[in-house]
Parts: structure tokens; C-alpha cells; sequence
């Protein structure tokens, strides 16, 4: 009987409304919220389902450990220090600081204020080594790539020979890669360039010596070799581990759950009582007309019906999606609009890099069709809501003309999404 109600209330609400005015029960609005609920949830686990977000290590809040100085160490002429006064800046939106794109403080530069100065006289060969970086996994499974920012201070030349080495539990066993053309084609003399190094045993170019896992890499070095003794300064700014990506719901699935509970619940609940109060207020003080608050009430939570037919067209159109890869600094700003699909601010755009611009520029076109569903839904849901509203206060009061009842209904859902915006943030 109460499902019958609520599908009445779709395909012959006059009829429908008509019963609940006569006998109003709670169960079947409450019925109503228990389906919504789950269809949204359901919904943002089918968004993130599609999400894949890149993992780095070391991570977020702490990669500017492998660009400290004190993290470093090489022969006994090589000296290392912190550059507070020319590092490589890659800052970023924090999405989780709840501050608009247009605050400076909503900001957060990854790799700290200062890079990691190598520094050596009249040498030709330097190595800088990097230890206890806590077993990477580089397997197929793991990282794939190596991320590098570096800029060739002095001389005002690429070396002749660069050569990155990864080492496997001992020195003993380790691979090596050439760096010397990717150093050259990174045009880093006097300025930052930025190198990604494949890796994995599908990578090409690595050596392998002795008995060196992937997915057990423990240390690593850099050695530059020039053509002839010369004064050598070279800058670190950003080194760190990337290319492995997770799905959000791999992270915390039940913290996500309870995450998306409150605000369906509250965007459900606000809208109801919210929306019946004010065709209740209108009814009772505007129009100087008695009306029963139970009534008015179950009415519109029955009203209510058509959210649920949003949200499963939402959780449709979020099935159909892409898989999309966030970039790691993409990732931190993307957060949900109003509409609870994930979204990045085009105000703080410019501060990425031209690669992570990129990025979010495919991620924005995969999900365009996505989004304008979402959004059709959002405005056919709210314009039904209304005429529905219309039907109902028109059954409540047969003396309403219809206009009096429509201006009662386009009141109310228009101010219950003013507060729904202003209280929650989700309409």
C-alpha cells in the first residue's frame, strides 16, 4: 500500500495526494529518505568507484624530505646544504582546508621553501646518495616512475655523464640508468627542469647488477661526471616516487560512508522540513488560511518521491563513467560541488604546473556529458518538486485558485535551496 502511495505520487499524484491528505503516515516519506539515502550513496561510491588518484611517496605533508640536505650524503669535498633562496616551487590548492581558491592560505607548497644545494670544488665526479628511503616498491604493482626537478647552477653546462642508481636492500645489488640525455633535454642550466624516469622491469634502459628486486628499492645515488675539474653547484628541488594510483574507497571505505551519510541526510531532511514549513507559514499567515501541520507535512515529504528518480539518474550516468587518473597535486584540490560530483576550482588553475593543468583539463572533458546529466537532473527534480507542491497544496486547499497554490510551491522549494546552499552547501 505505501509503495503504492509513492508511486501514485509519480504517475497520478492528484490521486495520490488526495489518500495521504485523507490518511497521513509517516512510514511512506519515511520510506522515501531510506531509498534516497542509499541511491546516493550509492551514487558517490559509483563516482569514486571511476576515481583514481596517484599515491607518491614520500607523501603528501612530507615530500620535501628527499630534498633536505640532511637526508643526503657523498664523499668528503661534497658538501650539501639547504638553498632557502632559489628552490623549486610547486604549490598547490588544499581542497580539505575548506578556504576558497582566491585565499592565499588555501595553499601549500609540497616540496617546502628551500631545495637541496649540492656543492663541490674543482671536481669532475660527484655522487650524492640518498639512504633509508623504506623499501619502494617499483614493481608493476608500485610506483612507476621517478620524479626529478633539478637545476645545473655551475658550470653553465650539462654534464657529460649523469647516471641515476637505484639500490635493492645492499650495494651489492642495485640497476642504473643513463641520465645524461634526459638531463640535457630537461633544459635545466640556470633554471628548473623536471625529469621522469621510468620504472619497473617493463622500463627500458636499466642495467641490473647482482640480485636487485623492484619492489624492494632501499637507496638510491646521482653521479655527474664532467669533462674537466671544474667549481660544481647543482640544485634538488623536488625528488620523490609517483604513477601508482588507488581508488579512494581502497583508503577508508567506512569513513567515506559516514562522510556521505551527513550530508544526504541533512540535504534530505532540510529540504523537508524546510520546504514544509514554509508552504505551512504561507498557508497559515500569508493566505490567512487554517492548515494542518501533519498534512502539509507528509505531503511534501511524499513530494520528496522525485529525488529519488534524480539521485537514480545520477547513480546511472556515474556507472557510465571513464576511469580517471588525478595527478597527485591535481588531487588535493579536487573536492564535491554543490551537486556532489567532484570538481576542480577553476580559480586556483593556474597555480599547477602545465602538466597537471592537462590533466584536469581531460579530466573535465571525460566527465562533461556526466556532469550536465547531473545537472538536468538537479533542475528537473526541482522544478517537478514544485508542481508537485502545487498539486499538493491545491488537494490541502480546493479554494486556492491554481496560481496562488503555484506561487506557494515556487516559494518554498526556491527558498528551501537558498538554504540548502547557504546551511550545507549541497542542493
Amino acid at each position: 500500500m505505501i509503495l503504492t502511495d509513492i508511486a501514485q505520487v509519480i504517475y497520478a499524484p492528484r490521486k495520490a495526494f488526495r489518500k495521504i491528505v485523507e490518511n497521513p503516515k509517516y512510514l511512506g516519506a519515511i520510506l522515501i529518505l531510506v531509498m534516497f539515502i542509499a541511491i546516493q550513496v550509492g551514487f558517490s561510491f559509483a563516482q569514486f568507484s571511476k576515481t583514481q588518484l596517484e599515491t607518491t611517496y614520500p607523501l603528501a605533508g612530507a615530500m620535501q624530505t628527499f630534498n633536505n640536505s640532511t637526508s643526503w650524503v657523498g664523499a668528503s669535498n661534497v658538501n650539501f646544504t639547504n638553498n632557502f633562496d632559489d628552490y623549486f616551487n610547486n604549490t598547490v590548492f588544499i581542497a580539505n582546508s575548506r578556504l576558497s581558491p582566491l585565499d592565499p592560505l588555501a595553499y601549500y607548497s609540497l616540496f617546502g621553501n628551500f631545495s637541496m644545494q649540492i656543492q663541490a670544488q674543482d671536481s669532475r665526479t660527484i655522487t650524492a646518495a640518498l639512504f633509508n628511503i623504506s623499501n619502494v616498491d617499483a614493481s608493476p604493482s608500485g610506483f612507476q616512475n621517478l620524479s626529478l626537478a633539478i637545476q645545473l647552477v655551475n658550470p653553465q653546462a650539462a654534464p657529460q655523464n649523469t647516471t641515476l642508481t637505484l639500490y635493492s636492500v645492499s650495494e651489492e645489488n642495485f640497476y642504473t640508468y643513463d641520465l645524461t640525455s634526459a638531463i640535457a633535454d630537461a633544459n635545466a642550466i640556470g633554471q628548473w627542469g623536471n625529469i621522469t624516469v621510468p620504472l619497473g622491469p617493463n622500463a627500458q634502459g636499466w642495467i641490473e647488477s647482482g640480485v636487485p628486486q623492484w619492489q624492494n628499492i632501499t637507496s638510491l645515488s646521482l653521479t655527474f661526471t664532467y669533462l674537466t675539474d671544474t667549481d660544481i653547484t647543482i640544485l634538488i628541488g623536488a625528488l620523490f616516487f609517483r604513477g601508482m594510483y588507488a581508488s579512494p574507497l581502497e583508503f577508508d571505505i567506512s569513513g567515506l560512508l559516514f562522510q556521505f551519510l551527513q550530508p544526504y541526510v541533512l540535504q534530505f531532511l532540510f529540504t523537508w522540513m524546510i520546504g514544509a514549513a514554509l508552504v505551512y507559514a504561507l498557508c497559515r499567515f500569508a493566505f490567512k488560511s487554517p492548515a494542518l501541520w501533519k498534512q502539509i507535512f507528509i505531503a511534501f515529504g511524499f513530494a520528496l518521491s522525485v529525488m529519488v528518480i534524480r539521485g537514480a539518474i545520477n547513480l546511472i550516468a556515474a556507472a557510465t563513467l571513464p576511469v580517471n587518473y588525478y595527478n597527485y597535486d591535481v588531487s588535493f584540490g579536487t573536492f564535491f560541488d554543490p551537486f556532489i560530483t567532484l570538481y576542480y576550482p577553476q580559480e586556483a588553475l593556474t597555480a599547477l604546473s602545465v602538466q597537471a593543468q592537462a590533466n584536469v583539463a581531460a579530466i573535465t572533458a571525460s566527465t562533461a556529458v556526466f556532469r550536465n546529466i547531473v545537472i538536468a537532473a538537479f533542475a528537473i527534480a526541482y522544478v517537478w518538486l514544485g508542481v508537485l507542491t502545487t498539486i499538493s497544496v491545491k488537494t490541502l486547499k480546493p479554494e486556492f485558485s491554481t496560481s496562488k497554490c503555484a506561487l506557494i510551491a515556487a516559494v518554498s522549494v526556491s527558498v528551501t535551496l537558498l538554504a540548502l546552499w547557504l546551511l550545507i552547501g549541497v542542493v
